[in-house]
């Protein structure tokens, strides 16, 4: 079912606050947010399975039936069609972390960081970026936050984000809004990204899309890209 913000919220005032607005394929990049091996899976020995074991295999199913599949699809999509593809990773640059933000200390005081030289620091390698990929390392949850992510995209002369990735309502909210915020049209695709409930996922959806920019599914955007002039769709396997 496509995903439609009218349906779950509909007293809202959408004629007049939504964000309306059309993909334009020559200006939009793919902007994949976090989808390092280290975030897209809870282990049976982490600290929320063991404490939520029914949280963290709904986390870790959709990642495998949903973000990662229609992630995939739009990859090969942008990429069939020479569209910059943007990747994040969320970690540090240090060992011992002390340039990232407290609030992302206080949350694993006495933990390693999570810094980039560790494998798990790596996008997941269904996903893996190219040379020809631009990759983005934050140290916060908003990617444009501290971050070079909007000089490079007014270099590349974007105008409009389609964002996959986790979690939904904190990286890929944050970087959607950030994004408004600057200018960008930016449209989250729901079905490919995943939080901890399905709950905080329509949350994190629905704040986007009752004021800053447009939620639809994949499939939605796959048809949407399609229909403009020259485009080429992906044939490549799932």
């Amino acid at each position: 079912m496509t995903w439609n913000a009218e349906t779950i919220d509909p007293d809202w005032p959408y004629d007049l606050n939504a964000t309306r607005f059309d993909l334009n394929f020559p200006t939009t990049a793919l902007l994949v947010i976090d989808m390092s091996l280290k975030d897209v899976r809870f282990s049976p020995d982490s600290s929320l399975a063991r404490a939520y074991p029914a949280m963290a295999d709904y986390f870790n199913d959709r990642i495998e039936t949903l973000v990662i599949p229609n992630t995939r699809k739009l990859i090969e999509l942008f990429r069939a069609n020479d569209r910059p593809v943007v990747y994040t990773r969320n970690g540090t640059t240090t060992s011992g972390g002390g340039e990232a933000t407290p609030r992302l200390r206080r949350k694993a005081p006495g933990q390693p960081a999570h810094d980039r030289t560790k494998p798990a620091y790596d996008v997941d390698p269904r996903l893996a970026s190219t040379p020809h990929d631009l990759v983005v390392d934050k140290l916060t949850s908003g990617a444009f936050t501290a971050s070079w992510l909007d000089h490079a995209l007014r270099n590349m002369e974007i105008r409009c984000l389609v964002v996959t990735g986790v979690m939904t309502d904190m990286c890929v909210l944050g970087t959607a809004r950030g994004a408004a915020e600057l200018g960008y049209e930016t449209l989250i695709c729901a079905d490919a990204c995943a939080t901890l409930t399905e709950r905080a996922h329509t949350e994190g959806l629905m704040a986007h899309a009752r004021v800053f920019g447009r939620v639809d599914d994949t499939q939605d955007v796959i048809e949407e890209l399609n229909t403009q002039g020259e485009c080429r769709a992906s044939h490549a396997p799932h």
